[in-house]
């Protein structure tokens, strides 16, 4: 029932949320952010079982790991620019969360090119 416990902190963080923000728009924001933090840290836990799944899966199926290991680095990425895009919005801040995503975009394009130099091999060498 993790599920659950995740939505009471979502669910707790935007009370405070709006309760400070009549307050304090600032303290609002790091309230914000340190459940959004919390949060990403559950999730991160939740998804140790599945990670560890794919691994066996991959192993008993032959397939390389390292193309494995490329796909996760690219899905952590993926939730790590997410999480961070939405703090910099929560914090109006839309054109930092624009910079974030290219930034997030750029970071994947860069851990995937290991696979793209792999692929042209092996096109160049079924060519030949």
């Amino acid at each position: 029932m993790e599920i659950l416990q995740l939505c009471g902190v979502g669910i707790l963080s935007a009370v405070i949320c709006l309760i400070l923000r009549k307050f304090s728009s600032e303290a609002a924001f790091f309230v914000s952010a340190a459940s959004a933090v919390i949060i990403f840290a559950m999730v991160i836990s939740m998804l140790v079982p599945t990670i560890n799944a794919v691994k066996s899966l991959s192993e008993q199926a032959g397939i390389d790991l390292a193309l494995v290991g490329v796909l996760l680095k690219a899905l952590a990425v993926c939730y790590i620019t997410a999480l961070c895009s939405e703090i910099a919005k929560d914090a109006g801040e839309g054109s930092a969360a624009v910079k974030i995503e290219l930034g997030g975009r750029a970071a994947i394009a860069a851990i995937s090119l290991p696979v793209f130099v792999n692929l042209a091999k092996l096109v160049t060498g079924l060519i030949r």
